[in-house]
């Protein structure tokens, strides 16, 4: 039983990762993203992977598949997005 939950915390944690960025591309998420931003750059980052540590523990089969996946994708996002944002407007 506990296998569900930590699969169902994955997804609710994918969730709060990519739905700031997504957000942020749209005009009305734009102070969503801003207001997730202000908290922490990384936050988005941290919730991606916890959302992959409870995706590692969760139910297995092709559940756990498509979870490791998108929170594997969700990471790799805003990894990049960090490194962007740390590295990339040195020079501005």
């Amino acid at each position: 039983m506990a296998k569900r939950y930590y699969s169902i915390l994955s997804g609710v944690f994918f969730v709060m990762a990519v739905f700031p960025l997504a957000a942020g591309l749209t005009e009305w998420g734009n102070e969503l993203y801003v207001s997730v931003l202000n908290v922490s750059v990384f936050l988005p980052l941290i919730f991606g992977v916890l959302g992959l540590l409870f995706a590692l523990f969760g139910v297995k089969g092709k559940v756990k598949v498509s979870l490791v996946t998108a929170n594997v994708l969700g990471v790799s996002l805003s990894a990049f997005l960090v490194f962007i944002a740390m590295y990339g407007f040195q020079g501005a």
